[in-house]
């Protein structure tokens, strides 16, 4: 009865929000024995009252009323709470044994949960729901052996011989699996590299105390391949049926090292290894679990499997301790880097589906693009275009006029342009003073609409002088994308977005206007959206197949495609994730032999910011490849866009952190930011 009443409870408080399951769960695992659960169901009543009587919302991430919201650090491996070096360094000098946690201590998984690892050993064996079955059974072998009265501790074996039953899968060949995974993707902490090799050349004694259900034999060996090898000792709860979590651990070290005084113990755990250490008399450190540190920051909203895989990363990046790094860094690491990542997965597939033999990046933001494609995929044909939206409109003036009038008229109006600046970014300089005379202006006389209109009609009646302005560009461009084009019949267009123009003059240019019969398809991140003043200019090349999105559009993720908003800065801050620190091209020409030149603006003034969002997005593609190496290429392992999108989605719902970047970067924040 009175577990039936402790089910009913647990079921009424715990089960039926899910936001709080997820909360209570995480507060008895950093919690332990009757303090953590006493601590634990007050927060339980808490957050149900919160909920329930003060109309709380469910912070899950999968309420589906909202997107969640959460709130983000610009710096989060600066963020108070890191540990204290010199402190650890005079602990470690006044002891005599020091001991080492293994797992989220001196070892580490890219995972945010370590039981999500069970997600690809199912994957591995082809069972259904084998992490919640492998979970079952350990708890399953545990209950077992306390009705023994032999403890709770179990071995690898024994949650195997129940878990055999479970599934049909051999034992011997689960473990093995299980080993084998934890041998591949645990490594070591960087906080602690080379450290315990240090004390022991000090004169100390250095071991490593675990509650394990793997044998000892196993874990010493792991340690020594993953570069802690040479400790004195190595307990594990296993061999000894004793455990940290209920302090009887300590004893037992205690008694193998009688002659030494001053022990500290090292670890992730405030209960087992902080408060149960510190009541056997040890002096403790505690090193913040990493995964804890970071879960707060990182979207709940993403698929279980690459959601702990990029959390657990991103983690273990910014908050093992090791060092700080500059916002921007951060921002393409966080940000950046699982977007850049997907998306060129994402082109790789395109491209191999459709047999296209080569793969053109525009400038700038093809540039980033291109590196990290050309690292994941190397060997496949790609070359970075020189192109820019102001050359393709002038390029491209005689064929599609409206668009050219639209770019240098239309969407410059009421904006306080003057015609003089107006007819420069045309390169129309030399037809200035006759069209303002004929339209009874200056040249310092501002655009408003009535103009534009008057202008647009000025210029179509001397239509022969700006085609003859532009003839010689338009040679240079002829002669530049046919060398491109060589022998191929099939190319990607790669852009960032959004209404896919880049890609669509191409096109027209190649096919239309230089003869060549290549096929051209175009590749976007994202669209324009809802909030764009022309949301369907592309739905054409969509409905043909001849472009594609990454990200979102009117037929993907639509939800994001109602979201993402242009007049709050969107576009910008994802552009900002690609973009180059190499000049803006300004337009082609050929120099006096005939060869193809490039005339470029300014030298951009904030490079070295660039620099270091490009450093985060190649890091953190080097960092996935380490850890993640076989679902880098084909069809396994794929980052959806609506992955890759999340952490950006958390990001620009988060108005202080943006303010934030923007002051740093010292942008013109005068737009609606709302």
């Amino acid at each position: 009865m009175k577990s039936a009443g402790r089910i009913w409870l647990y079921q009424l408080l715990v089960n039926r929000v899910p936001g709080i399951r997820k909360r209570y769960h995480e507060m008895r695992k950093t919690y332990g024995g009757k303090k953590g659960q006493l601590l634990s169901w007050c927060a339980l009543l808490f957050w149900n009252i919160r909920y329930y009587v003060l109309g709380g919302r469910d912070d899950s991430g999968f309420s589906g009323k909202t997107y969640e919201k959460k709130k983000l650090k610009l710096q989060e491996s600066a963020c108070p709470g890191r540990m204290d070096r010199r402190l650890l360094k005079q602990k470690m000098m006044a002891a005599d044994v020091i001991s080492f946690d293994v797992f989220d201590t001196l070892l580490l998984r890219p995972f945010s949960e370590p039981a999500d690892l069970f997600y690809l050993a199912g994957m591995h064996f082809s069972c259904p729901d084998f992490r919640l079955l492998r979970i079952e059974a350990e708890r399953k072998a545990r209950q077992r052996k306390r009705k023994c009265g032999e403890g709770v501790e179990v071995t690898l074996a024994e949650i195997w011989d129940l878990l055999e039953k479970m599934t049909g899968i051999p034992a011997e060949e689960g473990i093995a699996k299980e080993k084998d995974m934890e041998r591949k993707y645990c490594f070591a902490n960087p906080y602690f590299a080379g450290v315990p090799q240090k004390l022991q050349e000090a004169g100390k004694t250095v071991i490593a105390v675990s509650d394990m259900y793997l044998e000892q034999e196993f874990l010493e060996s792991l340690l020594f391949e993953k570069g802690f090898g040479g400790l004195d000792a190595c307990f594990v709860s296993s061999r000894w049926g004793v455990t940290k979590a209920e302090g009887t651990m300590y004893g037992k070290v205690e008694a193998e090292f009688a002659g030494q005084k001053n022990f500290l113990h090292i670890g992730d755990d405030r209960h087992s290894d902080i408060a149960m250490a510190k009541r056997a008399g040890w002096d403790t450190f505690w090193y913040p679990n990493i995964q804890m540190q970071g879960r707060r920051y990182r979207p709940r909203d993403m698929s279980v499997i690459t959601g702990s895989m990029y959390g657990g990363m991103v983690n273990i990046r910014l908050h093992n301790g090791s060092r700080i790094y500059s916002p921007f860094y951060e921002y393409g690491y966080v940000y950046g880097g699982i977007l850049a990542l997907g998306y060129c997965q994402f082109i790789h597939n395109f491209v191999r589906r459709r047999e296209i033999s080569q793969i053109w990046f525009l400038a700038r933001d093809g540039e980033i693009l291109k590196k990290i494609y050309d690292c994941l995929y190397p060997g496949e044909e790609t070359a970075y275009v020189r192109w820019s939206r102001g050359a393709a409109a002038r390029i491209l003036s005689s064929a599609w006029k409206e668009d050219f009038f639209e770019r240098f008229l239309f969407q410059k109006t009421g904006q306080g342009y003057s015609m003089a600046e107006i007819f420069k970014a045309m390169e129309l300089e030399h037809m200035l003073l006759e069209v303002c005379k004929d339209l009874g202006c200056r040249a310092d006389t501002r655009l408003d609409l009535p103009l534009a209109k008057r202008c647009r009609s000025c210029l179509k009646r001397r239509w022969h002088q700006v085609e003859t302005a532009y003839r010689e560009e338009k040679e240079a461009v002829r002669e530049y994308l046919t060398s491109l084009v060589g022998n191929h019949s099939r190319i990607a267009v790669v852009d960032i977005g959004w209404a896919g123009s880049g890609a669509m003059g191409i096109s027209h240019l190649l096919r239309e206007e230089f003869g060549l019969s290549c096929k051209v398809y175009g590749l976007l991140a994202g669209t324009n959206t809802c909030h764009n003043p022309r949301p369907d200019t592309s739905e054409s090349f969509f409905f043909d197949g001849m472009i594609a999105s990454y990200l979102f559009s009117q037929t993907k993720n639509r939800d994001l495609w109602k979201f993402h908003d242009l007049n709050r800065k969107h576009n910008l801050y994802m552009e900002l994730l690609f973009t180059s620190d190499s000049p803006t091209l300004k337009g082609f020409c050929l120099d006096e032999n005939g060869k193809v030149g490039f005339r470029y603006g300014k030298k951009e003034a904030h490079g070295k910011q660039i620099r270091q969002i490009q450093r985060g997005i190649l890091d953190f593609t080097a960092d996935y490849r380490k850890y993640f190496p076989e679902f880098v290429t084909g069809e396994r392992g794929i980052i959806k866009g609506r992955d890759a999108y999340a952490p950006l989605l958390l990001f620009l719902q988060d108005k202080k952190v943006r303010k934030a970047l923007e002051r740093l970067f010292d942008w013109d924040t005068s737009a609606d930011t709302q």
